[in-house]
């Protein structure tokens, strides 16, 4: 039986962060994730970005810290508004004006978006279309870990305040059940809650937490937000013959199935016999 459930490299989990406001605990935040060989998103408001007062990352940094270390860049608005409240044409410009800054100081597409203050309407989602927008992260919390259907609007599976249960019964899920795949865990927040007098969550505790799950990396793929998205959105575009015994793969990502519960690499623009 063919079942979509793999990752990257045929691992059967994934793991992913979102971090909001591009505030100085930043650095930090790479250095960790740097440390533990993991991924995350970044998303960032290219209004404070180049600011020359402003006390978070310089505009001048984001290449060198997030991009060069394999991290994500992504939009969070240029000035953080209410977008509920603006016309559609206003959000466009929003995203648009932070989507061209952010790319010219990184040197990359910026695909991605995080609703500021996590809220949204249905105009929001049209002006995400307009700016080629792909994602775009809500804060309401699924606490699963199963997949989006409709990546627009990405329920994170938890805030970081909240995710010392989540992260430990995400390692009982890839520890104890060997039958079970195609799980992920996100976790989205700000860096300067590390910091905050009453944080509910450490700096010494969430390094605890990434050292826990980079010990199960033999079978969890850590991504950026966008890695995730297309990866999915390959295995989505997956098609099988009729009489079930070929796959073609008609994306120029390589796409990991379960056959029979071992897994099976369908290879870009390439087809895959089923055994």
């Amino acid at each position: 039986m063919i079942k979509f459930d793999r990752f990257k490299d045929g691992k059967r989990f994934a793991l992913t962060f979102s971090y909001d406001d591009g505030c100085m605990q930043d650095r930090r935040l790479v250095e960790l994730f740097n440390k533990y060989g993991m991924k995350a998103t970044f998303n960032l408001m290219s209004d404070v970005v180049t600011d020359s007062n402003s006390t978070g990352i310089r505009g001048d940094e984001l290449r060198s810290l997030y991009i060069d270390n394999g991290h994500e860049v992504a939009c969070h608005s240029a000035s953080h508004p209410r977008l509920e409240y603006m016309s559609v044409t206003d959000q466009y410009k929003e995203l648009i004006r932070d989507r061209e800054t952010l790319e010219k100081l990184t040197g990359t597409i910026v695909r991605g978006f995080a609703f500021p203050y996590g809220t949204y309407n249905s105009n929001t989602l049209l002006a995400m279309d307009a700016a080629a927008i792909v994602y775009g992260r809500s804060v309401n919390e699924t606490g699963n870990f199963l997949l989006p259907e409709d990546f627009k609007v990405w329920r994170p599976t938890t805030h970081q305040g909240n995710a010392e249960s989540r992260v430990k019964y995400f390692i009982s899920c890839v520890e104890k059940e060997p039958w079970n795949s195609g799980e992920l865990l996100y976790i989205w927040g700000h860096g300067y809650e590390f910091d905050e007098s009453n944080a509910p969550l450490s700096w010494e505790k969430f390094e605890e937490y990434l050292a826990a799950l980079h010990k199960r990396e033999y079978d969890i793929w850590s991504a950026t937000n966008i890695e995730i998205y297309d990866y999915v959105n390959a295995s989505r575009s997956i098609r099988m013959s009729a009489d079930g015994t070929m796959l073609y793969n008609p994306t120029d990502t390589d796409v990991w199935v379960s056959n029979d519960g071992k897994p099976l690499c369908v290879e870009s623009c390439g087809s895959a016999l089923i055994k």
